[in-house]
């Protein structure tokens, strides 16, 4: 049995009443990490209340489903003229401008440090796929934001693929366990298929086989736990599972604070971390679940 677990929070920041689940996942539930959005409307909202949760590791996700930080004038290259937003194939397209993307980047930084106090300490790394995930790349190594961290990360079929960490974090392996088998019916075309869409049973019935990894391994899975806005159905994701990643949101926000997930992870002894705890061997999750006399806290 894995003895090990982060469990990060996605799309912290993407609108106000988004945050309202996101924020119930880390104050009544079992959030250990946040990945904020900092393009988006409910940014400043999610980096403010953060500034009271020091056991909550921050990483940068960059969707890029908002606006600029900049003034559209100075990153033309990167907006749509008609929405505002930034075009919807950002991140996988040549077309626009490299020094743009650069510095939109580092004022959405700069931003996050002006109010949260520092620059996010993670984010999952994107590959050297397109220009957009090189240039990030870049831009995460002049800021010091941790990319090259993880080590298998398992897929929709169960199995797992094993990649090279940074020589760094070798001593530190943590297995990505998602897009895994609890994520199938988010990938589907179908409102239907989301009727069997379960996040507590993926780790009760441990369909994402956390069972199955090596002695010692740190576990770590995403869910999206927010509410539904306007902005969040009309003008955020364009993607082609939009649709489903709205319906999960209320499910897994109810699932992360339930008595049964906890009653779980109680039972089988998982000691839940932080990235800043997986990655450096500190302790700061677990000493605030010891602070506040959770039932949660796993002492040494």
């Amino acid at each position: 049995m894995i003895k090990k677990m982060v469990i990060r929070i996605d799309d912290v920041g993407y609108t106000p009443i988004n945050n309202i689940g996101a924020f119930m996942a880390f104050d009544s539930g079992v959030g250990t990490a946040a990945d904020v959005m900092l393009d988006t409307p409910g940014t400043v909202d999610a980096l403010e209340r953060l500034r009271n949760y020091p056991w909550i590791s921050i990483g940068w996700h960059t969707h890029f489903w908002g606006s600029p930080v900049l003034d559209s004038q100075k990153v033309k290259s990167l907006v749509d003229p008609v929405s505002g937003h930034f075009i919807s194939d950002i991140q996988t397209t040549d077309r626009f401008n490299e020094e743009e993307l650069r510095a939109e980047m580092r004022a959405q930084l700069e931003r996050c440090i002006r109010i949260l106090g520092k620059a996010p300490e993670t984010s999952q790394s994107m590959g050297p796929a397109s220009k957009f995930s090189r240039i990030k790349e870049e831009v995460c190594r002049e800021y010091g934001i941790v990319t090259d961290f993880t080590y298998g990360v398992r897929g929709r079929d169960g199995t797992v693929t094993f990649t090279e960490p940074e020589e760094r974090w070798k001593g530190r392996k943590i297995y990505w366990m998602s897009p895994g088998p609890a994520y199938h019916e988010l990938f589907g075309d179908s409102l239907a298929a989301m009727g069997s869409y379960d996040p507590v049973k993926y780790y009760t019935e441990d369909r994402g086989g956390m069972n199955d990894l090596p002695e010692g391994a740190v576990a770590g899975q995403a869910w999206h736990p927010g509410y539904v806005d306007y902005y969040m159905c009309r003008e955020g994701d364009r993607g082609p599972n939009a649709r489903n990643f709205l319906e999960c949101r209320p499910i897994d926000t109810h699932a992360l604070c339930s008595e049964e997930l906890k009653r779980w992870i109680i039972d089988n002894k998982i000691e839940l971390l932080n990235f800043r705890d997986a990655l450096y061997g500190t302790r700061d999750y677990q000493n605030h679940l010891k602070s506040v006399g959770s039932s949660l806290y796993v002492g040494r």
